[in-house]
This record gives C-alpha cells, structure tokens and sequence, in this order.
C-alpha cells in the first residue's frame, strides 16, 4: 500500500498523456478552501474509453492503478462505443441522462442503431437548432442539475465513490465535457474546492477537444458552405465558462446555495461529505 501511494504521489496533476485518448485527466494536486490536497491517482475524468490503445489500457491498470469505471453514458452510446474490458477493473453503468435528453449522441432513434455517418447526424442536429446552439446548451445544463433522473444518478455516482477501494475511480462519458463537467464541478464542491478553481478545470476541456472540433466544423463548412452551421457544431463539441455558471445558477436557483443542493437533491449529507473528504484528500 505504502510503496503505490509514494509511485503515484510523483505524477504531474492534470492531462494524462495517453495514445488514444486527449482528454483524461487526474484531478489530484487540486487545492480546497481548507487548505488540503485532492490525493493524485485517485479521482480521473475522463471522455470514452472506446479508442483507447493497449498501451494506454496497460498505463491506466498498471500506473495509475485504475480500480472502477463509471459509464455515465446512455445505454445507445454505450452498446455503439462499448468500454474496453480491463483486468480487476469494475465498469459500472451509471446513465446521467435518458437518451431522449441527451439529444447530442447523434444515434439513429428509430430501432436504436448507429447512423451510417456520425458527421450526418451531427449537421441534422445541428441544423435544427436554427443557429442557436446555446439555448439546447443551456437546457441541456440546466437538465444535468436539475432532473430528477440526473440527479438520482449523480447520487449514485457519489456512492460509488465512498464505496471504491483505494484504486483510482474514472469517470466519463463521450467527449468528457457536459456531463463528466457537470459531475466533476459537483465533486469538487462537495471537496470544498473555491468556483473559480472548479470553472477553470470546466473549461481546461477545450484545450483538449478544440483541435477536433476545428477540424469537424472545417469539414462542415467545406460539405455545406454554410459557416453558421459550421459554428454551431464548433460550439456543441466544444464548452464555455457560461455552461458550467448556468448550472450552478440553477442549483442556487432551486435550493439556494450548492451546499444545500448537494443536500437536498444528491443525498450528500455531512456524514458521507466528511468520507469523501478523508478518502480523498490530504
């Protein structure tokens, strides 16, 4: 146990340098209000995992010493993009949303099979948001906090988290940004980690999906000529600094402050609250 803790204690705090996957991140080295640690190896964000190399599979078991899974995906993604089986590594399927909510997945609705091309789907969502990505953005957001199937599931991603071993805990969806942001910026609350440290690890995702969200607007604005399209599927790919503050406005909107939603609708009371801080930081 001694000689892991002081292997891992040595990792750099942020991205994961692995092959097939830009944006899986270790949360450890991030500061609380009191003064504490979140312990590296330990808590990792991640997007899918379906394009993850050998090697990199071999780095999550071995290095960082993955323990648990947490699929928050929708049972459509995860069946067209399943996660890669791993050696003494638990998966857990914990579905954030319906798939009628996500909305953003692009699969074929009827009979629940994958579209023939993903860049189709993605230009029939995007051309029926008539140029205002923003409000199925912020709809979207405002459904991570405040459904009650969101928030059930949240919950239980909580719970997972207490109940783990001392292996590291991943957690994703696909492109690790809305509803991996969205449950990254509830944990780190209930560590007592400051906003502006939470709204910054939020936005960090673009440094790692930006490149492919270029290239896939470049792609449409080149099939259709049409460049409000081609934005609009920039910004559905991408994250803004508004997404995350329109969900914590909600939270504060409902319940008053995030305290007290993390209460009241996530079942985070102070015993379970005082766990996950002495299991997880140091």
């Amino acid at each position: 146990m001694e000689q892991n803790v002081n292997r891992t204690a040595n990792h750099c705090t942020g991205r994961i340098p692995l092959e097939g996957l830009p944006n899986t991140r270790d949360l450890g080295g991030i500061r609380t209000m009191e003064g504490k640690k979140i312990l590296p190896a330990r808590l990792i964000r991640s997007g899918a995992l379906y394009e993850a190399t050998p090697a990199d599979l071999e780095r999550l078991v071995g290095e960082w010493r993955l323990g648990t899974v947490v699929d928050f995906r929708t049972a459509v993604e995860r069946s067209q993009k399943p996660d890669p089986d791993m050696d003494g590594v638990t998966n857990i399927f914990n579905p954030i949303l319906n798939e009628e909510t996500v909305g953003i997945t692009f699969e074929d609705e009827e009979e629940g099979k994958p579209k023939q091309d993903a860049i189709i789907g993605m230009l029939e969502h995007a051309s029926s948001l008539g140029g205002n990505p923003e409000l199925y953005v912020d709809k979207l957001y405002e459904n991570l906090v405040m459904d009650e199937h969101a928030a059930a599931y949240y919950s239980r991603f909580f719970d997972i988290l207490l109940e783990a071993d001392d292996r590291a805990v991943l957690w994703h969806c696909t492109a690790g940004k809305d509803r991996v942001g969205v449950g990254t910026a509830l944990l780190l609350s209930a560590l007592s980690v400051d906003r502006d440290t939470i709204i910054r690890d939020f936005i960090r995702t673009n440094d790692y999906v930006m490149e492919n969200a270029v290239k896939t607007a470049d792609m449409v604005r080149e099939k259709t000529k049409d460049v409000r399209l081609a934005e609009c599927v920039k910004v559905l790919l991408t994250v803004s600094e508004d997404y995350i503050r329109h969900a914590f406005s909600a939270m504060e909107a409902a319940c008053g402050s995030v305290e007290a939603y993390l209460y009241e609708r996530i079942g985070l009371n102070e015993r379970k609250r005082a766990e996950l801080k002495r299991k997880f930081l140091l």
